[in-house]
């Protein structure tokens, strides 16, 4: 029997539309960060993360970047599956809150991007056999950890499409039926 894995990233439930299927409410959420030299001298290659993560929309990270440093303001704001590009608002704010922290001063960002990061409600990937369709397999809303996760995934998808994941509750946890 022919088999698809829906691994379309924020474009998941449109696939499975596409298929004929009901999505699983996967949400893209923009996330943004910028990149900003530090003052000569200060070496921040062995830093960790580090950052304020607090409830609601006052929270930031950073960690290291090739002698400079990668600030986001922790957004998650909900958005259609497409480019994502920053805001200039959250980004200043998310400068404001970490420059309100942290005693170096805020410099002009060499660059800015962002990205999206997928959740169904219950915020856990959806890994498994559709149980609506014969050979439809999930892959999808692994909320910002996809390159983390992908290898432990890819591992799970391939159980998931010869026989089954072995850990029943795990299998469970993921599945797509627990949208269904």
């Amino acid at each position: 029997a022919p088999t698809v894995v829906n691994a379309a990233g924020a474009w998941a439930d449109a696939l499975a539309a596409l298929a004929g299927l009901p999505g699983v409410g996967l949400q893209p959420m923009r996330r943004s960060a910028v990149i900003m030299e530090v003052p000569e001298g200060l070496a921040v290659d062995s830093w960790p993360l580090f950052g304020a993560l607090l409830e609601g929309d006052e929270g930031w990270y950073a960690k290291p970047e090739a002698g400079r440093l990668m600030i986001s303001p922790a957004d998650e704001d909900p958005v259609a599956p497409g480019d994502a590009w920053p805001d200039d608002m959250v980004l200043a704010e998310g400068l404001y809150r970490f420059e309100q922290m942290v005693d170096i001063p805020v410099t002009r960002p060499s660059h800015s991007w962002a990205g999206l990061r997928s959740f169904v409600p219950d915020r856990s990937p959806v890994l498994g056999l559709d149980p609506l369709a014969d050979g439809f397999c999930w892959l999808a809303g692994q909320g910002g950890y996809g390159v983390q996760t992908a290898p432990a995934m890819a591992a799970l998808a391939r159980d998931a499409l010869s026989g089954g994941i072995a850990d029943a509750g795990l299998a469970s946890s993921l599945s797509p039926a627990r949208f269904r």
